[in-house]
């Protein structure tokens, strides 16, 4: 559940109004209106709530069970029982949260920041490209430190972002360096991610952006050579079944310039549940041909987990890396960066 992030001072839910007093209107829609749960970002701090929280599932109940019938206008009772059932939505878990948009910053290499603005429609088990997930923000602040390993990111190369999601990696990358970048995902991903490109047009000062529909597990044979056009492939958090690393590797493969220059970046959370396609994806980079030429680890905290109270978030570690084309390897220690 989301962090609770209020300023006012409400407490008890006995301090709410209270129905059978019929208050207004004004009244009901400026306290739901408080009892808003603000969608959650990295690196905010997150107070703990300043409600009444076991019973506030309770009182918004109440309001929507209720007539209303002291409220002459339908309509106004209508904003009433919409309003109430949001906040009770709110504070349901992440799937029955509505659609909302967040806001990102990211650090640059001039030691500034950019801001992205990201929707995020309602997350059901079938669309998870419809979060932004804390390997994405990870691998989108980890780019300036990665740029010295990535020359392509100092030639106007091209770039493109595998399961972008919505589109954190790829319009950070488009927005700090002067490339274009491509971001792809399956059909029903595509819209929203379109959207939230297009909504950081102002962002992307530096580089240029495009999106486009990949299917990992299309038919290799159908890509010709035209499809090695990627100076830099871009991943997070990529691994949710058996298949995806050998789809995932597959289509690096395809799409991968066979030049010196060339990367991959891939950044993914350690999740003991799929340790064995990490595991399998590694050995299957390794066999194409690819090399890691800079890796390490970090921790951060998911802010968007199922039954999450107050404060409380999951701590995650994720683990990423940088390959290139030959046998050449270098390994830094481990990055001890934790990120809530």
């Amino acid at each position: 559940m989301a962090s609770r992030r209020s300023d006012n001072k409400f407490g008890s839910v006995h301090n709410l109004p209270q129905l059978y007093t019929r208050p207004s209107s004004a009244s009901l829609l400026s306290t739901l209106g408080r009892l808003k749960v603000q969608p959650a970002a990295w690196g905010d701090i997150a107070a703990a709530s300043q409600f009444d929280e076991a019973n506030l599932p309770r009182y918004l109940t109440s309001i929507i069970a209720s007539s209303l019938a002291w409220i002459e206008e339908e309509s106004v009772r209508e904003q009433v029982w919409e309003a109430a059932s949001s906040r009770l939505s709110e504070r349901s878990g992440r799937t029955a949260i509505p659609s909302m948009s967040r806001t990102f910053s990211i650090p640059t290499p001039t030691s500034s920041s950019v801001s992205i603005t990201l929707r995020e429609p309602s997350l059901t088990a079938d669309n998870l490209g419809h979060k932004t997930w804390l390997a994405s923000y990870l691998l989108a602040k980890r780019l300036p430190s990665l740029a010295p390993y990535l020359p392509a990111f100092k030639a106007g190369g091209q770039v493109i972002e595998l399961g972008a999601g919505t589109g954190l990696v790829g319009v950070a990358v488009a927005a700090m360096f002067d490339v274009h970048v491509h971001l792809t995902d399956l059909p029903a991903i595509i819209p929203n991610l379109l959207a939230s490109v297009t909504a950081n047009s102002l962002s992307i000062t530096q580089g240029s952006t495009s999106v486009g529909e990949l299917d990992w597990s299309s038919n290799p044979n159908c890509y010709s050579e035209q499809h090695k056009a990627y100076d830099v492939v871009v991943a997070a958090d990529p691994l949710y079944s058996p298949q995806h690393p050998a789809w995932l590797v597959a289509t690096i493969d395809r799409v991968l310039k066979r030049d010196g220059a060339a990367r991959v970046v891939i950044e993914l959370p350690l999740r003991e549940a799929y340790a064995p396609e990490i595991s399998e994806l590694k050995s299957r980079m390794a066999e194409s041909g690819l090399t890691i030429l800079v890796q390490g680890n970090e921790r951060g905290f998911e802010d968007w987990e199922e039954n999450q109270r107050g404060t409380e978030k999951t701590e995650v570690g994720c683990w990423w890396a940088v390959w290139r084309w030959g046998p050449l390897s270098l390994t830094l220690g481990k990055d001890d960066t934790t990120v809530s």
